[in-house]
């Protein structure tokens, strides 16, 4: 009973400070979504625009056959997402100590937002129904959480900070909610590889 208040209260606890976050944080927020739908459409129009497989490979700097062995689906790609996704939760919260550098972050959040247009498009350009069922199903919903998962994370930890700063240790709970961006986004990315290997798509995906 005790455990089960517990987690209730945190739940709450975290849901008050993302809506504080965001409330605090209006016009960043804002600024991000649209960013983020811009270079998602960026991502799209480049796609298309390069709709062959000597353009493609050139942007992407990589061989495009790597995908077509379901390579996405694997243990491998598992943890070189997982990697990826470290580094970004690392640089994001070394940049919310200091809010001039808000810029940096959005530039993050923004390329992975134009990598993830890029590839959405390039999945429906190449590689037909299959692939473009598997990326409505799947990578959407799991790519969109994720800048979602960053986002949130960034804005509740510069607020976690400025409160730092105000009120001294009170609320100085980062590696909390660090462990918590880094839980979530783990079991987001396993999600999404569990589900490429049972659906065996031979899709392009974000790392």
């Amino acid at each position: 009973m005790l455990r089960s208040y517990k987690s209730h209260s945190f739940i709450n606890g975290l849901r008050f400070s993302c809506v504080k976050a965001v409330r605090e944080n209006r016009v960043k927020f804002i600024i991000s979504l649209i960013l983020i739908l811009i270079a998602i459409s960026v991502g799209v129009f480049v796609a298309i625009k390069y709709n062959n497989s000597k353009s493609l490979s050139s942007l992407q700097e990589i061989n495009l056959d790597d995908f077509k062995s379901g390579f996405v689906g694997s243990s491998s790609a598992f943890f070189s997402r997982t990697l990826s996704l470290t580094v970004n939760v690392v640089i994001l919260f070394g940049i919310s100590f200091v809010p001039v550098l808000f810029p940096l972050a959005e530039v993050l959040i923004v390329y992975r937002s134009y990598l993830f247009g890029l590839n959405f498009a390039l999945i429906f350009i190449l590689y037909g129904l299959g692939g473009s069922l598997t990326a409505i199903i799947v990578i959407l919903p799991c790519q969109l959480t994720t800048l979602f998962i960053l986002l949130m994370f960034y804005l509740v930890i510069c607020k976690i900070n400025s409160n730092c700063k105000l009120y001294g240790g009170t609320d100085c709970n980062r590696f909390l909610f660090l462990l918590l961006a880094f839980l979530l986004l783990i079991v987001v990315n396993l999600v999404e590889t569990l589900l490429l290997y049972l659906l065996n798509g031979q899709v392009i995906l974000v790392i």
